[in-house]
């Protein structure tokens, strides 16, 4: 948390430098809760819930026209996700599969750089109040230490199990389309607050391997492997979050 915090206050001293040299630029810093699910293409993986986490970051908007910017900046986002997911293990006495759902939820931290169109309307009658939508992506970079927490239903009742990190099993790199609209009040002639809401949705599998580091139900007692999963999961990510800061 500390170096997340750091590097947020780098960039941030990045962006003062450079705004002294720039018309037409704006930068500011913004925080906010964000609501993460998991979805699947494929429906390989099924969502059980969702997971609460928060945001932080820097902005930077670069003005080519009055009313239209391009938004970019570096955001940090923990967040987590809540699904399930089918497995088969070995073979029974009739040589049938021995099939199993996992509960699985999980949480990381992701480090992201939105590239956005924003347009902003012209002050609302006589309050110093615009609106504005963005629309864009972002380039996501996820470190590999994301944490599990899996467990096996057994006759309808979920037991979770303790929370591991997994092996490589995530990628690394996330790319999302990233939507939203909000509003923002002008204090004086270069400082701006501003809140609003923002949806993203991920366009790149986030999962690497064919079998998830699921190891207490692929290896036995004695190490020996006794399963893998028929198809590769599909799994992405969905955040729906609010966010506050301010420009100047």
């Amino acid at each position: 948390m500390k170096k997340n915090l750091l590097f947020i206050g780098l960039m941030l001293a990045l962006s003062l430098s450079a705004s002294a040299q720039n018309d037409g630029f704006a930068f500011g810093f913004k925080v906010g809760p964000n609501l993460g699910w998991t979805g699947s293409t494929t429906k390989t993986a099924e969502i059980v819930g969702s997971r609460a986490g928060f945001d932080l970051g820097v902005v930077a908007e670069f003005y080519f026209a009055e009313n239209y910017a391009i938004s970019t900046g570096v955001n940090v986002g923990f967040m987590g996700g809540h699904y399930s997911f089918n497995n088969a293990i070995r073979l029974d006495s009739l040589g049938n599969p021995d099939v199993f759902s996992v509960d699985r939820i999980y949480k990381t931290t992701i480090y992201e750089i939105p590239i956005m169109l924003k347009m902003v309307t012209n002050e609302l009658g006589n309050a110093p109040v615009r609106i504005y939508a963005q629309v864009g992506a972002g380039l996501g970079l996820v470190p590999q230490k994301v944490r599990v927490k899996d467990a096996i239903p057994a006759d309808g009742i979920v037991t979770p199990d303790k929370w591991s990190i997994t092996n490589k099993e995530y990628s690394l790199f996330r790319t999302s389309l990233k939507i939203g609209a909000g509003a923002q009040y002008a204090l004086d002639e270069s400082t701006r607050l501003f809140a609003g809401f923002y949806f993203s949705h991920d366009f790149i599998n986030n999962i690497n391997h064919w079998s998830p580091n699921y190891a207490g139900n692929y290896y036995d007692e004695n190490g020996e492997k006794i399963g893998d999963r028929d198809t590769k999961l599909n799994v992405l990510q969905n955040r729906v979050g609010f966010e506050m800061g301010v420009l100047f």
